[in-house]
């Protein structure tokens, strides 16, 4: 029986082997199982060029992978991130590290114990990619390996490798003598972060200078302080400045200079302290969001306004005697927490201008350098507050003068005057963002028109305030402050009505097409995406078409063979403001324009599509509004370059860079 049976179990056994295995387990679910990719899009460019490389794909509903930066918990634990390489190295490195520009969410973890960025739904990633200098023309064959770990709400599958094709297309070979160092060090940065050895800005300068030292660094830093005083945003602070310490030193005569010194450390240490802490915390974004934040803006214009009416005598601002008592038992506490508090009002209000520097540093920062952001930052306020505190100093000097006395409170009343002027800023800025459409530039003119207007009736002495003594006649200064007034009030009602002002104060004005901004931003907010529009920048730009949906501007680009302008701007951003009033309505400019596909991507509004927008200006490598980039036709990335002074009073410098991507 035995013998019979061995050849059936033998048969049997064969014939396990040999058929195909259950469709349950040659059918195993993975990782990938839950992902779409698209195919990733040629790529052209000259060897040695930098390019950007757009990976996208669809995760599957319920499911979700991790960011590209590791998060860890309290225990030294946390889920593998998202990793990208290309390959092979004979065609193709990797930049810098890639950025995620759709398709992230950070929240709070309770599992790992740490803020962790989920990546869910429709996901891109950018990525910026070195082409070898060997390499020839030609199409070139490389690979974008993906490593995910997919997870869902029940748990995780194993950590999986993912490898995609991609082609790039060398449409030059390298050019250059590889003893020629110029050369070498052209290349060896990649060209993405630099827009030209003459108009190199944001994080190019910021890593040449990091590369000399700290010394070099902070004086690099102290260099763009001085810079930043001559923004726009800055002229309201002097009038304020003064204001603040008139008043003190009326009270507190002796201690000028003391309270000047405390003044500028106020500056120097909030600038320093709160913008790094800012970013460690919410990342390299927190000091361009905080300049736009719409309740920052609306609470410094209340704090104005209040100061306002302080000024005009019809209230004291005090520290509560027991809270003195507590700080100081010489009763002095108070006089130096309000210097102090004065001096971080200053920094966040100078914000607005200082970003584009600051921002950048602090994008470093976010990637764990503090030394470097703390040394530039503290270069840079220190250098900015020089002024301030000088001006400071100025009030207790017109103490001293024999002549003090009513003069004093005609100062005050003027100053507070100005300052609700400044307080406008601030309800524009921030009723901008909100889209609210109360304050466009007819309006926002007016009343700076009536600011003056009562001014000059007030020093003329057609009315009184509360603290001023009877005027007897109307001096020479007063006569001439009065007709400096009056000036700027037939000024602004000219504006108002239509003429341009000078594009400095332009900066600060609403854009003219802003019920236009406001109309289809609100319309956008609510869509699924962004769609192109008619933008202009006055008068001499209501032909040109801006696009706000690079998508969309590269298919227009593609089909007519022009390169893209990529202008990254901002509703709270002066010094945007200044490029789009000073240099852009230049005939020259606006020829050169004719030759692009213009976009114009708003970055500063924590809705869809700024989000979105915010997250194409990072991976450009900075934070910083505003941002000019040129791309080719294909989309390729050719040149950028940030706010530079030098556009302002030589256009053939912007018009230069242009050129580069034609």
């Amino acid at each position: 029986m035995k013998s019979r049976s061995l050849p059936f179990m033998a048969i049997l056994i064969l014939a396990m082997l040999l058929l195909p295995a259950p469709a349950s387990r040659a059918q195993m679910p993975t990782g990938k199982d839950h992902l779409k990719f698209q195919p990733i899009e040629r790529v052209s460019g000259s060897a040695g060029d930098t390019v950007l490389v757009s990976l996208k794909f669809k995760i599957d509903r319920h499911w979700h992978t991790y960011g590209l930066i590791r998060a860890v918990g309290p225990d030294g634990l946390g889920p593998d991130p998202t990793e990208i390489s290309v390959g092979p190295k004979s065609v193709a490195r990797l930049a810098a590290k890639p950025r995620v520009i759709k398709g992230g969410r950070t929240h709070f973890d309770s599992t790992w114990g740490t803020k962790i960025e989920e990546l869910s739904g429709a996901v891109e990633i950018m990525a910026r990619v070195v082409l070898d200098r060997r390499l020839k023309k030609g199409t070139q064959k490389g690979t974008v390996t993906v490593g995910v770990q997919m997870c869902d709400t029940t748990g995780c599958m194993p950590f999986e490798e993912i490898q995609l094709p991609i082609e790039y297309l060398i449409v030059a070979e390298f050019i250059g003598d590889i003893g020629d160092t110029t050369v070498d060090a052209l290349v060896s940065t990649p060209k993405v972060i630099s827009a030209g050895p003459s108009l190199q800005s944001g994080e190019s300068e910021v890593s040449t200078e990091k590369q000399k030292g700290l010394w070099s660094f902070f004086f690099y830093a102290m260099g763009i302080g001085f810079l930043a005083l001559l923004t726009p945003c800055v002229f309201p602070m002097i009038p304020i400045t003064v204001s603040f310490f008139t008043k003190r030193h009326e009270k507190r005569r002796g201690k000028g200079i003391q309270e000047s010194m405390l003044f500028g450390l106020g500056i120097i240490s909030t600038f320093t302290a709160v913008g790094i802490i800012a970013s460690l915390i919410f990342g390299g974004t927190a000091v361009q969001d905080l300049a736009a934040n719409a309740w920052l803006n609306l609470g410094i214009g209340i704090l104005f306004m209040i100061l306002a009416f302080n000024l005009f005598g019809a209230f004291e601002i005090q520290v509560p005697i027991s809270l003195m008592n507590a700080l100081n038992k010489k009763s002095q506490g108070d006089g130096s927490i309000s210097i102090l508090l004065m001096g971080l009002t200053f920094s966040l209000t100078s914000f607005t201008c200082t970003v584009p520097f600051v921002g950048t540093l602090l994008l470093s920062a976010s990637g764990g350098d503090i030394l470097y952001p703390a040394i530039g930052t503290l270069g840079f306020a220190t250098a900015f507050a020089i002024p301030f505190v000088a001006l400071s100093m100025f009030p207790s000097l017109l103490v001293r003068l024999p002549r003090a006395g009513g003069w004093m409170n005609n100062l005050k009343v003027v100053m507070g005057f100005l300052e609700i002027a400044a307080a406008i800023k601030f309800f524009s800025t921030a009723e901008f963002v909100f889209g609210l459409g109360l304050l466009p530039r007819e309006v926002f003119l007016s009343i700076w028109a009536g600011v003056c207007l009562i001014i000059t009736l007030y020093l003329v002495g057609t009315f009184e305030m509360k603290l001023d003594s009877k005027l007897e006649k109307v001096g020479a200064l007063r006569a001439l402050f009065a007709v400096c007034f009056a000036t700027l009030t037939i000024w602004f009602i000219a504006g108002a009505l239509g003429k341009p002002l000078a594009a400095d104060l332009e900066a600060l004005l609403p854009p003219e097409n802003y019920h236009q901004i406001i109309d289809q931003f609100n319309g956008a907010s609510a869509a699924v995406g962004p769609t192109s529009m008619n933008m202009s920048h006055g008068a001499a730009q209501e032909s040109m078409k801006w696009y706000t949906n690079l998508d969309e501007a590269k298919k227009v680009a593609a089909k007519e063979g022009k390169p893209i302008f990529i202008d990254f701007t901002g509703f709270a951003c002066v010094n945007c403001r200044l490029m789009e009033k000073l240099v852009f309505p230049k005939p020259e400019v606006q020829e050169m324009f004719k030759k692009f596909v213009l976009v114009q991507l708003y970055t500063d509004k924590k809705t869809e599509p700024y989000i979105t927008n915010q997250n194409i200006l990072k991976s450009f490598g900075t934070v910083a509004n505003p941002l000019y980039v040129l791309l080719k036709s294909d989309g390729t990335y050719v040149a950028q370059s940030g706010f530079q002074n030098q556009y302002r009073s030589n256009s053939s410098l912007f018009i230069d860079f242009l050129k580069k991507a034609l």
